[in-house]
């Protein structure tokens, strides 16, 4: 395992990971796996954020059932790795308005280290089912056209709306893939990112991220296969020159991908001016910027 993370495009250094999952949810491995990879990167922190039950089935997040488990799972973790790593335990909340968000006492139960808060769901069909954004682009079509009338604008508000609603009321402390609803143009153009009222939405609701504290996460999931960030690269000159508070997270599925797309993304951010990155410190200030350079974390 050490060979290959040492011959691969990782860069090795005190780096950390915030998002990530697990088979609590829609991740490959049990947690443990995922800790050694770290240890063996040589990563300083990890922390485990499996999608959080909501009121309803879906393909990826945990079911309710499995809650407790999952967290006496990694607080055994914790200890078993405690002079390795300082592993976190985490869930990546969906908010939902009226259903399920950050505060919502499942997770206020969970006495989780933090929380990152995400939107994937964006109002419901005629029948109640969710329609999510994270699904084909065939289903975002659908969902376009049933529920927005075919109104791009109309869609890429709502998901924007949703997510300053929950910086307001709910806020968590990491904002996951913030422009995620971006990700279908890569397989069919459906509105120009360049345009003001899109650069507007994006850029009005980074800004209440930093003015609610919460840190804005550049999320390197699909950059090896899609060349994608969220958010995209396009902000991040932006970002330092309004000072948003980022943090850099692969968003792994696979314990192989915990630092998927760091190394180039890395370089993007450093040379486009952004000098601290966002981590985690505890003792009632749960992330603190640190300086680095693209090639560790100077903790």
């Amino acid at each position: 395992m050490q060979d290959s993370l040492q011959n691969s495009n990782y860069p090795l250094g005190d780096w950390a990971n915030y998002h990530g999952h697990c088979f609590y949810c829609d991740g490959k491995e049990e947690p443990e796996v995922y800790v050694k990879n770290a240890i063996q990167s040589g990563m300083k922190v990890l922390g485990i954020s499996s999608h959080a039950p909501v009121g309803f089935d879906t393909d990826w997040n945990m079911k309710e059932e499995k809650l407790p488990e999952y967290l006496d799972e990694l607080s055994g973790l914790k200890q078993k790795y405690r002079n390795d790593i300082k592993l976190l335990t985490s869930m990546e909340v969906d908010y939902i308005p009226g259903e399920t968000g950050p505060a919502h006492q499942r997770v206020v139960n969970s006495n989780l280290d933090y929380i990152v808060g995400s939107v994937h769901f964006v109002d419901a069909y005629k029948d109640g089912n969710h329609f999510s954004i994270d699904d084909s682009t065939e289903d975002f079509e659908k969902g376009l056209n049933q529920i927005f009338g075919g109104d791009i604008q109309k869609l890429v508000k709502r998901y924007f709306e949703l997510q300053n609603e929950m910086l307001v009321k709910e806020p968590p402390h990491i904002l996951g893939h913030m422009d995620k609803i971006r990700m279908h143009n890569r397989n069919r153009f459906f509105f120009n990112e360049k345009d003001d009222w899109y650069l507007d939405e994006v850029r009005g609701t980074m800004k209440l991220a930093a003015e609610k504290g919460v840190v804005v996460e550049i999320n390197t999931k699909y950059f090896e296969r899609a060349n994608f960030s969220f958010p995209s690269r396009d902000h991040f000159k932006w970002m330092a020159e309004e000072k948003i508070p980022v943090t850099l997270n692969s968003d792994a599925h696979h314990p192989d991908k915990l630092l998927s797309g760091f190394k180039e993304i890395l370089q993007m951010v450093e040379e486009s001016g952004i000098s601290e990155l966002w981590h985690y410190h505890g003792n009632g200030q749960t992330f603190a910027p640190k300086k680095f350079n693209r090639n560790t974390i100077k903790w």
